[in-house]
């Protein structure tokens, strides 16, 4: 049996760009934890919300004191809270009419808030910045010793990158709070890629070729906003954000890529015309073209409402926009619905929140299905 020698161009610095260069083969079988519409990109994007947040569509994570998206709404903290929350994804993936079942399990949101003076408020938190575990199988050959060889290629990735936020908030008045957070973006990923040559006549001619590499990651970030109250039940928000860019660390000190990272702006309104009654829309744009030539820029909107009492509401939302990864020339499609509900209890000490989320997303030959089942535990001492 003999070995053929490695690839030119078959290194880590390979594995690490090769979430960025895959292409959609429609011979392709892909199985993945996370969405596939991340692959070919830097990953999949994770959403700065609570599930309070998450089961109105998102249209309520600029009014949600511990939902990461903004900081200035952390002038609502009233004292020491802390919160965190898990979800379990259910996944079907469909490209060129072939179904693959997919299901992941994942933490989100970490986060805490403590008012330090009578009117400033800091908070630490961690979120999912870009998920970035997934595996693709594909088949191609090459020509080896003057013979064409089929082969199978097996590449994965398993890991992300986190954002860890220093975030604080002044409230100036009693109709407007500002804040401001530095964001440090930080994680790593375990990358593998296997070659392995097909049979030729019942017998391997050529060995698997295998390469591991653990990659970690690094960036900078900036945030800011403002939330203001106008009367007894109008309320605006707006925020700006800016991160730098994403570099890819083989070993302690060796540079093996780096991508630039977007700028985001946006808004929402929220009226709440009663105890009982509160209902909210947002948008958003983020530059994700900036991250490549296969990137592009999105714009994402979202509306939902929240009835009832605070400590057993009903939450209902919507949500839809584009994605900055995908298999084609275009951004993939998102749609989304939104459900869920709360309670407390301790008087109010521990909040207790579910929520379903439902996702559609499409784009060139690919379209995924998703339900994700939320829970979020809030405490405040």
């Amino acid at each position: 049996m003999k070995a053929a020698r490695r690839l030119d161009g078959w290194t880590g610095r390979v594995l690490v760009g090769a979430a960025v260069l895959l292409s959609a083969y429609p011979s392709s079988r892909l199985t993945a934890q996370d969405s596939q519409f991340g692959i070919q990109g830097l990953g999949t994007p994770g959403r700065f919300e609570t599930v309070r947040a998450r089961a109105t569509g998102g249209a309520f994570a600029p009014f949600d004191a511990m939902s990461p998206l903004m900081e200035a709404q952390l002038g609502d903290v009233p004292g020491l809270t802390a919160t965190a929350m898990g979800g379990t994804s259910y996944r079907d993936a469909d490209l060129d009419g072939r179904t693959t079942s997919l299901r992941a399990t994942r933490f989100p949101v970490l986060g805490f808030a403590q008012p330090m003076f009578r009117r400033l408020i800091v908070s630490g938190s961690y979120s999912t910045y870009l998920d970035k575990s997934w595996q693709v199988t594909l088949r191609d050959s090459i020509v080896l010793r003057g013979t064409m060889q089929p082969y199978t290629d097996d590449i994965s990735s398993d890991g992300g990158v986190a954002d860890l936020r220093i975030a604080a908030a002044a409230r100036v008045s009693a109709h407007l709070a500002v804040g401001a957070g530095v964001h440090l973006l930080s994680g790593s990923a375990r990358m593998a890629a296997l070659r392995t040559f097909d049979a030729v006549g019942g017998d391997t001619l050529y060995q698997p070729l295998l390469q591991r590499e653990d990659v970690r990651y690094t960036g900078l970030g900036f945030s800011g906003s403002a939330l203001a109250v106008l009367g007894s039940s109008l309320r605006l928000a707006a925020f700006a954000r800016a991160d730098k860019r994403l570099r890819a660390w083989l070993g302690d000190d060796q540079l093996a890529s780096e991508a630039d990272l977007p700028s985001a702006v946006g808004g929402a309104v929220g009226w709440w015309p009663s105890p009982s009654a509160r209902f909210a829309a947002a948008v958003a744009w983020r530059s994700w073209a900036d991250a490549g030539p296969q990137a592009f820029n999105t714009v994402n909107w979202s509306a939902g409402a929240e009835l009832g009492g605070r400590f057993s509401p009903v939450r209902l939302g919507v949500r839809g926009g584009r994605l900055p990864f995908g298999p084609g020339p275009s951004a993939p499609k998102e749609l989304g619905f939104a459900a869920g509900t709360g309670m407390a209890f301790s008087q109010g000490r521990a909040l207790l929140d579910v929520g379903v989320e439902h996702l559609r997303r499409t784009g060139s030959g690919l379209t995924e299905r998703v339900w994700t089942f939320l829970a979020g535990l809030t405490i405040r001492p």
